[in-house]
């Protein structure tokens, strides 16, 4: 079993495909995570060169995740989306309203699992990154989801999310 769930931020890509490790008891592919391994977050856009270093480690811990015979991967890092999603059995896009994603994150900012590398400020500024990239990065989704049509299951809202939860196998 390979799926790769992709959406916004904040969609509850992480929360769906941790709850399906769980269940199936495989490896969980956090992109995010490998993203703060490799300083991302303090990275400045502008810093080409940077930028570039933490692009390549990103994708090498991918290609290394990817080796496994089973995983669930979330994120939506369009550079190394395509590698994982033509070794993917699943693609999932959760497709979820803007106002339902700043939603969650407002109740996941006290989290105490929640990205240590974050201050309480980085978590406030993060609405505003939730908002413009729903508008700058959407339509490259969009495309991706178009390009991938035959392969995509798009999910709604929460109660799709839970019927595909009691699908699976």
């Amino acid at each position: 079993m390979k799926i790769t769930i992709i959406g916004q931020p904040c969609s509850g890509k992480s929360t769906l495909a941790h709850m399906i490790s769980e269940r199936f008891n495989i490896p969980h592919i956090h992109i995010d995570n490998f993203w703060f391994e490799a300083g991302g977050q303090r990275v400045k856009p502008d810093n080409q060169e940077e930028m570039e270093r933490v692009r390549s480690y990103v994708k090498k811990k991918v290609e290394d995740a990817l080796k496994q015979d089973d995983w669930v991967s979330d994120g939506w890092y369009s550079r190394v989306q395509p590698l994982i999603s033509e070794r993917a059995d699943q693609i999932i896009f959760l497709d979820i309203p803007l106002c339902r994603r700043l939603f969650n994150h407002f109740k996941r900012m006290n989290k105490p699992n929640r990205h240590k590398e974050l201050s309480k400020w980085d978590e406030i500024k993060f609405f505003y990154e939730i908002i413009k990239r729903t508008f700058t990065k959407s339509q490259k989704m969009k495309n991706f989801v178009r390009e991938h049509k035959n392969d995509v299951k798009i999910l709604k809202n929460y109660k799709e999310v839970e019927i595909y939860l009691k699908t699976i196998s």
